[in-house]
């Protein structure tokens, strides 16, 4: 993540674009990514617009998934010690409440 939001600061830095133009996109283990980006204090802070597409956000549940089962050996076992370093890069377990809006008095559509 710390390469994408390295890249990112760049291009701002170097006036190549601004973080209102800046956005990131990805599906998939790109979901991931991209889950990461727009829940980290820095890459919140980077994008303008983010598209989470077919995402893996929560890296405690995710061998839970039809195919979760088969991707520990990539990821890791999050029921063993492996979970100290996944729970790191889980979005769901990331989540800062500040960045999320609060809904209004009768918006029932939240």
């Amino acid at each position: 993540f710390e390469d994408v939001e390295g890249v990112a600061r760049d291009l701002i830095r170097s006036k190549l674009t601004s973080r209102e133009k800046l956005a990131c996109i990805g599906g998939s283990n790109g979901g991931l990514l991209v889950g990461n980006l727009i829940t980290r204090p820095i890459g919140s802070s980077l994008f303008g617009a983010a598209v989470c597409q077919v995402p893996l956000l929560d890296m405690k549940r995710y061998s839970q998934l039809l195919a979760g089962a088969s991707w520990m050996g990539e990821y890791g076992n999050p029921e063993t010690s492996d979970w100290k370093f996944l729970r790191k890069h889980s979005p769901y377990h990331l989540l800062r409440h500040d960045i999320l809006g609060k809904p209004e008095l009768g918006d029932d559509g939240v």
